[in-house]
This record gives structure tokens, C-alpha cells and sequence, in this order.
């Protein structure tokens, strides 16, 4: 009987440390997904806002009439989860996209010399892992 109770132990014991593991793997590999999401989200308005930036019919040279629907008629397939923040009178502009708590990625683009306020570097997509602020933080606290 003893026998019988140690194996059931040691079973329960084996299980629940594979629960354990399976759902920590889950959660990291959903994270990291969140991550790309934001990155691969913001890396395609890029574009989309350097082409309105050019288009004779969209910014005329100009970021002042960027939004998410202007980058949604450069690229139709730029996500809606996208937000534009824009600077420097039109000058400059800040691209944001929060996929989670703590999954958030942004890039600062166009003419960033008199940008102020901006944790990280410029001119490249940046990833953001804090629950404190978030990417869209980072573009609203910009000026």
C-alpha cells in the first residue's frame, strides 16, 4: 500500500512539473510572437509613411496629414493597430503599435533633430518591454 501511495506521489509529482514547464514555454513563445507582431506591424508603416511623405496626393512633402487611414492608402495591409503620433509641425512623425502589456514597439521618423523627449534611438524600429510605459508613451511624450 505504501508502495502504491510513493509511485502516485512521484507520478502527480512528474506531472505537474510538466504543466509547469508547457505552460512557462507557452508563455514565452506567446510573448516573443507579441513581440514580432509589434515589430513586423510598425516596420510595414514605415514605408507606408515615408510613400505618403512622397505621394503628390497624400503629404506633398509633409507629414502634417499623416493618420492611420493615410497609411492604410500607401499599404493597404498596414495594421490597424498602428497609431501616428505627428511632430515637429509635420516635419517629423511617430509610429506606435501595443500588441500587449509589455509587447510594444515604435520608430521616429522624418526630421527628428528638433524631436525632444524620446527614449531610444532614432531611425530605427525599437522595441519596447515595460509595463510602465509602452510605445505609445514614447510617441505622446514626444515633442
Amino acid at each position: 500500500m505504501q508502495h502504491a501511495l510513493a509511485i502516485r506521489i512521484v507520478f502527480l509529482t512528474v506531472l505537474v512539473l510538466a504543466a509547469g514547464v508547457g505552460a512557462t514555454s507557452y508563455l514565452g513563445s506567446h510573448g516573443k510572437a507579441q513581440d514580432t507582431a509589434a515589430l513586423a506591424h510598425v516596420r510595414g508603416a514605415v514605408h507606408a509613411a515615408e510613400s505618403w511623405y512622397e505621394d503628390p496626393y497624400g503629404g506633398h512633402g509633409s507629414y502634417r496629414t499623416l493618420d492611420p487611414a493615410a497609411l492604410a492608402h500607401e499599404a493597404p495591409n498596414v495594421s490597424p493597430k498602428v497609431h501616428v503620433t505627428v511632430l515637429a509641425g509635420g516635419r517629423a512623425f511617430c509610429l506606435d503599435d501595443e500588441e500587449a502589456s509589455g509587447h510594444s514597439a515604435y520608430y521616429l521618423g522624418g526630421d527628428v533633430a528638433d524631436v525632444r523627449n524620446v527614449n531610444g534611438t532614432p531611425l530605427a524600429v525599437t522595441l519596447v518591454h515595460s509595463t510602465v510605459d509602452d510605445a505609445a508613451a514614447v510617441c505622446a511624450n514626444a515633442s
